[in-house]
Formats: C-alpha cells, structure tokens, sequence
C-alpha cells in the first residue's frame, strides 16, 4: 500500500517549487489575485511539510529550501523595486562617484557610464540620498563592477552574493538548534518560509544579511566569547540600525559593566564601517532622508495607525510629524521596560518579543521586517511570527492594479488575526503543537 504521508510531503514539495517559480518569474504585485491564490497554496504546502516530516527526512527539507532559491536565480524581483538604487549607487561607485553626495537628478548631467534616464526612471527614491550603509555598497559595487551596463546581470550577481549569506544562515540556525537541545525541525520555519525565499533571495533585501551576522553573534555569545560576538553584533547594526533594540537586553545577562563594554565594541565597529561617511555633508544627506521616512512614510502600522485616526478625528489632518515621535519614544519605554522587568530567557527567544514591540509601533512595516523576529522565532515554542509571515503577505493587495492604495481593512484582518495567534501563544504552545504536531518540545 503506497505511503499516504510520503505521497503528501512530496506532492507539497513539487507545489512549493513550482509556485516559487512561477511567482518569482511571472506574477508582479500588481496581479493581485494569482498572487495572493499562489502564496495561499504556498504556506499551505509550507504547514503540511512542516507536520508531516519525520526526523529522518529533515536533512532532506533543508536541501530543498536551498533548491528552491537556486530556482530564483535569475529571476527579476516582481515585489519590490529597491534593487534598482542598489544598482543606480553599484554604478556611481564603479566610476569613482559618491552616491552619498548628491540627489540621483544631478548624476544625469554628469556623463556617467550607466547613469540615464532608463534607470532614473526605475528608481522608487529619486527625492532621497542614499540611505544604504556603506557595508550594503560593498554588495552594491561588486554587483555593479562585474556588468556595469547590465541590469540583468547586476541582479544575478547581487542574488548569488546573498544567497551565500542564506546558506550561512540556515547552517548558523542547525548550529544554534543543536546548542540549545531544540529539533532540527524548527529551523524549517525559516529555511522552507515563502516569506524568507522570495523576499530574501527573491527581492533582494538585506534582512538576510543582518540575520546571518546577529546568528554569529547569538552563537559567540553562546561561546563566552563577547568581544567577538559584539564585533559581529557591530556588523549587523552596520547593515541595519534595527539590532540596537536588541542591547538593552544584556543589562540582565551580563551586568551593567560588560554591557557597556560590549556597546562599545558594537559602536566602534559600526564607527569603522561608516568611515566613508566621515564628511559631515553626507552625514546630514542621510540624516534629512532618514527624518523625512519617518515623518512622511506609512505603511501597514498597527499602533501607529490607531494614532493617525486620532488625529484625524481630533485635528482634521494627518499628524504623522507627531506620531511618530510618540511613536519612537513608545518603542524606546517599552523595551526598556521588557529588557529590566520581563522574564529571563535565552537571548533569542528574548528578541522575538523584543522586535515585536519595535514591528507593533513601527510607522512602516514591509513584509520583510518581520523577518529578523522570524528567524529568532526558531528557538523558541512561540510561533505567532510564522503566521504573521503569511498574513503580512496580505499587504500586497495595496499595489491591485499598479496603483497604491492604503487599505485600512487589510490592516484590520492582518492585526485582528495576529492579534488571535498571539494571545494563543501568550498562554501556551498550542499553535506549535499544530504547526510540529507531536513534536512540541
């Protein structure tokens, strides 16, 4: 009699390469309804893989997690358009331009190779400097300065690069899984997660990176080695700022006197990576586009949007400028208070809650912010972030059309059902003996 479980497990890995396929080549936001059926299908053959895999075939998942980004190596990004700034800065730098220095508009008259009006055109920052740490434009320039005149290529380059920092990534998280007496199982959640695939490997955004460098931190940490661990911890808040949340969190591990230590560490790190920054005009270019993200850009907020109906309802207007302060100052409150006051666990199951607070008061929340709280996510029996990893899916349905519109009732269902997956797991690990079935430990 044939095997029903393994017929199942192997019809949803086909499932899961084909619509890997097929979206990441030719289905663009816009085309909301195959978008949103193929993701749908998905996370289904997603859930059922992850119930249905014994012990024996998790080695097995893991390779196909792989193949299933190889599948997406020459695709073109349809869900985002960041790649082409990643481009447009890869170019300026082949030819010994700042891309900090000016607005993308003057480069046009300056007779740059690749530097036109074909990739001005695709850019979604041209009103912005260049917000890109220098450690991102090292991947920029390398992308760049082996096809300087191909968009194609430049992306082909750029995948495989963070593609690299993927497999690390799922070896880092086996690694960690072992350490921490947890199943290989777990590390599934994010190796075989569309979310992870097609965001990461996909659309070519740098989470991946930032990951892999707070993992080696996690794992020194584990070591006992903290100067090392603060040195990759330095190089993580280097490809995004969003890590320095996480600080506050060793008050209680290790003492006051280490943790300050150990920030140092972390600054002067980050200090080291900014060198190129060190005109003080470029400083100021940053900074104007980073105050005008936080006073003028809104997507997907849960909090954040509750404050910017109060303030319609109260002042007739949108008060974003304000919000977003109280915003910031929430955020900050909140995880000081989580950090000194909250329950004492391992560090990364400590960052789950701790990039929660930081998502839930957030102005914007892209689909690939979550993604950090995902991985962290692994080590622990919480599995809330799994399932906002699907629903933050639903925010595609903004561009239907081509056009961007903000849709309060995707906001609505989006949050009400977190919000539902979240008070299980505050109480429990129900949704993780769903999701692993026995495997509940």
């Amino acid at each position: 009699m044939p095997d029903k479980r393994k017929n199942l497990l192997y019809s949803c890995l086909i499932i899961l390469a084909a619509f890997t396929v097929y979206l990441g080549y030719f289905v663009p936001r816009e085309e909301t309804i195959p978008l949103m059926v193929g993701v749908g299908l998905m996370f289904a053959a997603f859930f059922i893989v992850l119930r249905k895999t014994e012990d024996e075939e998790v080695d097995l998942m893991y390779y196909w997690s792989i193949l299933l980004r190889v599948l997406l190596i020459a695709s073109i990004p349809k869900l985002s358009d960041d790649v082409y700034r990643f481009i447009w800065d890869g170019r300026l730098l082949v030819n010994l331009q700042d891309p900090y220095k000016y607005l993308p508009a003057h480069y046009l008259s300056e007779g740059i190779e690749g530097i036109d009006y074909s990739l001005f055109e695709l850019l979604n920052s041209s009103s912005y400097y260049s917000v890109y740490p220098p450690l991102n434009q090292v991947f920029f320039f390398l992308s760049t300065l082996l096809s300087p005149n191909s968009i194609g290529w430049s992306i082909v380059i750029l995948r495989v690069l963070l593609f690299v920092f993927e497999l690390g990534n799922i070896r880092l998280i086996r690694k960690l899984l072992a350490h921490y007496n947890l199943p290989e199982k777990y590390g599934l959640l994010y190796a075989l997660n569309p979310l992870v695939i097609f965001e990461l490997t996909g659309n070519l955004h740098f989470e991946g990176v930032l990951v892999f460098f707070l993992l080696l931190a996690i794992l020194k940490y584990e070591e006992g080695k903290l100067h090392t661990s603060a040195i990759y911890f330095g190089l993580s808040v280097a490809t995004k700022f969003i890590p320095l949340i996480l600080l506050p969190l060793l008050f209680r591990k290790i003492g006051f006197k280490k943790t300050m230590v150990y920030g140092l560490i972390v600054a002067a790190t980050v200090a080291i990576t900014f060198l190129p920054l060190i005109n003080t005009a470029h400083i100021w270019a940053i900074w104007d586009s980073a105050e005008l993200y936080f006073q003028k850009f809104e997507f997907n907020g849960s909090f954040y949007y509750l404050a910017r109906w109060y303030g319609f309802e109260t002042e007739g207007h949108n008060i974003i400028a304000k919000s977003g302060i109280w915003m910031m100052i929430a955020t900050f409150v909140t995880i000081m208070a989580y950090a000194l006051l909250g329950r004492k666990a391992d560090w990364p199951r400590q960052m789950v809650w701790v990039f929660l607070l930081y998502l839930l008061f957030a102005t914007t929340v892209h689909p690939w912010y979550v993604i950090p709280m995902l991985a962290m996510s692994v080590f622990s029996t919480k599995r809330f972030p799994v399932f906002w990893s699907a629903l933050i899916f639903l925010t595609y349905i903004n561009y239907m059309g081509g056009t961007y519109t903000d849709r309060i009732d995707v906001v609505l269902i989006e949050y009400g059902l977190l919000l539902v997956f979240l008070l299980f797991d505050l109480f429990g690990n129900t949704w993780n003996r769903l999701v692993f079935g026995r495997e509940s430990n």
